[in-house]
């Protein structure tokens, strides 16, 4: 009988349409663990119902240990069926009115099923369908194990197309389809395809997208993670397609021109570790760090190398080169495009021209050779590299389909798309012609970097035609061993690139997106009427205070313009900084006639949106960090009841609680009744833990004032019945018991002094010589929280660079308001090199409008060349190799990477 239950139908929660491996492997064990009841519908045919009934309803996963031990786990299933036979198909219709507990639906179709014609989506809409009448009340959760970005989104799409009205109400109210990733490698039982034979559990086996958070209990599932926010899951994607499946398209088709049959021979080739590691270093991670922390990036790797490097299992060589040109252009050529975006002068690696030209040599048909048509589509006949020993005893086999390989006569047979690129290259007039013809299939070769990057290629590729790859990976190898810079000039020119080039993490800003309407600051008069440029135009200018601030904005960036700009010359920083602002965007032929309202025409023409990817493009920038105030009703606004919509890899949030560490009651009063919360310590980290939801902050932000003070609590013994306590209980007893159980930094600012002339208004602080013991204290008392702080007086720079040098959980970054100006710069960036060497974020921008960002950057970089290239002069004339990688490295940390690698890290 189809799909008989053994035991109690109220324990079956989970029914898995599909019995793929990943499936069995991966999905049906979360389950069990979970001590669900699992039914499995085998789609089209019936062995595995068969296996798995001759089985007792059982089947067995193999897992390869890394000693080469094989664990064999026995998989209970409560029922099992086939849909491919009328009588199954009715009995699988039939389950949602048996199993009154059912919470789950696996999909283990592979991605050819995930498309509104599948039988497959007909079936699961069929079956949510019955749900429906069956079970109107359950909540459903759809979780697919294939590896197609947006997959449950995908399949909802397909479903919904098959569904009465009345079924369209019941799914989008009552199911969920998850977003998932799958990632442990799996094949099969050698001599039994039926039973999965796997690798270890990895870290990330299996990553769901849980925005509901309906999936209570998943997280104690061995490798199984969830990720509650919107966009998170796009970074495991973008990691497991960027590392995992880039370096095993760029490995295995070395390993099938040299005839080596499984993947696990990598472990044994020293060459081709060095090659993939150097491919990892020189082009895959700096374009996934362009949008994930480095610490993140380098984790992943290091995991992968290891599950690559397992001694006793790997996958067939051949079987993973399915698809060449396709994977060439989905897991290789992404690394390219995101560096070219941001650095259009960069060039690909020898490494990277070297994965490239081996796929198109695998592609190449021999001479003679016929393709052959079928209703698979057109196959050619390649060949192996003329080596006199084969790598495997095997030496022919059907390694997919009707795909076969042969290493003792060195011949295979594949096929790759419709067959265009083999065709082109067997049929190319010459190597470098059939090579500039394939590449063009992937992009536009319009730029001078990827003409020398084709250039590369074609070379490479010619050599592999006519020598084995073992030899052209020596030979590229040796080519770019990292060598020492041996003249002054080229340790120059390197940093110089570097400096000028390299992205950078903003990590405090007051900027916000297109998205945020008038909170969005851009254009010249906002340049204008920046709070740096109105005290020093009211310093001279003899209109008062009160009566420039009655002015409208273009009034006020009149006066500003004429007065600083037109009547003096711009010398001060902030004044250059409009110039040069001005000046990069191609506008100099208007401030040259002195032509403010040209100037605005301009800025009036440019769309917000586009403006910001301009902006960011000009600057550089990986993303900027805002500052988030919720007592600030003009922006909380934006963020509740729902928040706006906005580019979240461009701009992310910090929760500034300046409110709070002050203890003012009169915006912390009204905040705390507008969510019906007492004025209490409790009331006060309901609230927290409110906007840390809405906002998924990096860290906590605070203005620390002189005279802030910490208080003595030993004599608490009842802090919950305290109301309206100081911001000093506040911090003690609210802000840093959460930083440490959220894991969540504290941002600090010392030494501003608010107000010093109030009729400025917010040009009217000041700066002060602030105590520096006070961080000691906190560093030292809380040394499981992480402190990201920043000082205002230059007084103050040596002391707190030093306890920076002693506490692990304190980091500094930028140079702030009054420190940036440059000779101020210059000073503190060489003085915190000489102590803490890379370990500081070695700039911030601070900025308020925009246009800030071209400006702040572009003046910075220039300046870090001036304080690195002594430093690297020094190491030179004492023998040191110094290598382009090291400067590169070492200039992506003080630009951001210092600060991923802190907000990572874990401090006990």
């Amino acid at each position: 009988m189809q799909f008989h239950v053994n035991g109690p139908l109220e324990d079956v929660q989970a029914i898995c349409l599909g019995s793929g491996r990943f499936l069995r492997a991966v999905l049906v064990p979360a389950f069990r663990y979970l001590n669900y009841g699992v039914i499995v519908a085998q789609t089209r045919g019936r062995d595995f119902v068969d296996a798995c009934l001759g089985a007792k309803g059982t089947y067995e996963v193999d897992t390869v240990d890394i000693n080469g031990d094989i664990t064999t786990d026995i998989v209970q299933l409560a029922a099992v069926g086939t849909l491919g036979t009328s009588e199954g198909r009715t009995a699988f219709l039939q389950l949602p009115f048996k199993l009154c507990n059912l919470q789950y639906i696996g999909v283990g179709v592979t991605e050819s099923g995930i498309h509104p014609e599948s039988l497959a989506m007909k079936d699961l809409a069929a079956f949510l369908t019955e749900c429906s009448q069956a079970l109107p009340d359950a909540k459903l959760s759809v979780i697919n194990t294939d590896n197609v970005p947006a997959n449950g989104d995908m399949i909802k799409k397909c479903v919904l197309k098959y569904c009465s009205s009345e079924v369209k109400s019941y799914v989008n109210k009552n199911v969920v389809f998850h977003n998932t990733m799958v990632d442990r490698i799996t094949a099969a039982r050698p001599g039994n395809t039926l039973v999965p034979y796997a690798e270890p559990l990895p870290a990330k086996v299996l990553v769901i997208e849980d925005l509901g958070k309906t999936l209570t209990h998943w997280h104690v599932v061995p490798g199984v993670v969830l990720r509650h926010t919107a966009g998170e899951l796009s970074n495991d994607h973008l990691l497991k397609l960027g590392i995992a499946n880039a370096i095993h398209t760029a490995m295995v088709y070395y390993l099938a021109l040299s005839r080596k049959t499984n993947t696990k021979t990598c472990a044994h080739d020293p060459l081709l570790k060095q090659y993939i590691h150097e491919l990892f270093v020189r082009d895959i991670k700096p374009a996934l760090t362009l949008k994930i922390p480095e610490i993140a990036v380098q984790s992943v790797y290091d995991e992968w190398i290891q599950r690559l490097l397992h001694p006793y299992f790997g996958m067939d060589t051949f079987f993973v080169c399915q698809n060449a040109f396709a994977k060439l252009k989905i897991r290789l050529w992404p690394s390219i495009t995101a560096q070219l975006n941001t650095n259009p002068s960069y060039q690909p690696s020898p490494m990277f021209s070297f994965a490239v030209a081996l796929i198109l040599r695998f592609l190449t048909p021999t001479p003679h050779s016929k393709k052959q048509d079928s209703d698979r589509g057109l196959t050619f006949e390649g060949s192996m590299d003329a080596l006199s020993v084969p790598e495997s005893n095997e030496s022919s086999w059907v390694y997919a389909s009707d795909l076969c390989a042969d290493t003792s006569s060195g011949k295979y047979t594949f096929r790759d798309g419709d067959g265009a690129i083999p065709l082109l290259l067997q049929n190319a007039k010459s190597p470098s012609n059939g090579v500039m013809n394939a590449l063009q299939h992937v992009c536009g070769l319009d730029s001078p970097s990827l003409l020398n990057f084709a250039a590369d290629v074609a070379a490479l590729y010619y050599r592999l035609l006519n020598h084995p790859a073992s030899v052209v990976l020596a030979e590229v190898m040796s080519a770019a061993t990292p060598k020492a810079t041996l003249s002054l000039e080229d340790i120059e020119k390197v940093v110089r690139h570097y400096a000028l080039n390299t992205p950078v993490v903003d990590v405090h800003t007051h900027l916000f997106p297109p998205s945020h309407s008038e909170l969005m600051l851009w254009g010249i008069d906002a340049l204008l009427t920046y709070h740096y440029l109105v005290a020093e135009y009211l310093t001279t200018a003899s209109v008062s205070p009160e009566e420039f601030y009655k002015w409208s904005t273009t009034k006020q960036a009149d006066s500003v313009w004429h007065h600083l700009f037109v009547d003096r010359s711009p010398l001060s920083e902030a004044c250059q900084g409009v110039i040069t602002t001005l000046s990069t965007l191609g506008l100099s032929s208007y401030f040259e006639k002195r032509d403010l309202n040209g100037i605005r025409e301009w800025f009036a023409g440019q769309d917000p949106e586009k403006y910001v990817d301009l902006v960011y493009k000009i600057a550089k920038i990986r993303y900027v960090v805002m500052t988030n105030i919720p007592f600030d009703p003009l922006e909380a606004k934006y963020w509740q009841p729902t928040p706006a919509t906005y580019n979240r890899e461009q701009f992310r949030t910090a929760l500034r609680i300046d409110q709070v560490l002050l203890g003012q009651w009169s915006s912390l009063g009204p905040a705390l009744d507008s969510l019906n919360l007492p004025h209490t310590l409790e009331g006060a980290e309901c609230y927290l833990l409110h906007w840390i939801e809405n906002y998924t902050p990096e860290y906590f932000m605070a203005s620390v004032p002189s005279t802030f003070q910490l208080e003595d609590i030993s004599g608490i013994t009842e802090p919950s019945k305290i109301i309206k306590p100081s911001g000093g209980l506040l911090l003690q007893l609210v802000i840093l018991p959460l930083a440490k159980r959220l894991q969540l930094p504290i941002a600090l600012k010392f030494g501003a002094v608010r107000g010093l002339n109030p009729r400025l208004c917010l040009a009217g602080d000041g700066v002060a010589v602030v105590d520096v013991s006070l961080l000691t204290k906190l560093a030292k008392d809380n040394p499981q929280v992480k402190f990201l702080v920043t000082f205002l007086s230059r007084v103050n720079q040596h002391e707190v660079t030093v306890v920076a040098n002693k506490f692990s959980n304190v980091h500094i970054y930028g140079c702030w308001w009054y420190c940036n100006n440059p000779s101020i710069i210059t000073e503190l960036t060489r003085m915190r090199l000489e102590i803490l060497g890379t370990g500081f974020t070695a700039q911030h921008s601070d900025a308020r409008v925009l246009d800030h960002l071209i400006y702040k950057w572009q003046h910075f970089r220039t300046l870090l060349v001036d304080v690195l290239m002594p430093l690297y002069k020094q190491l030179q004339r004492n023998h040191w190799v110094i290598t382009e990688s090291d400067i590169k490295r070492d200039i992506e940390r003080l630009l951001g990477g210092s600060y991923d690698e802190f907000m990572a890290k874990k401090i006990t």
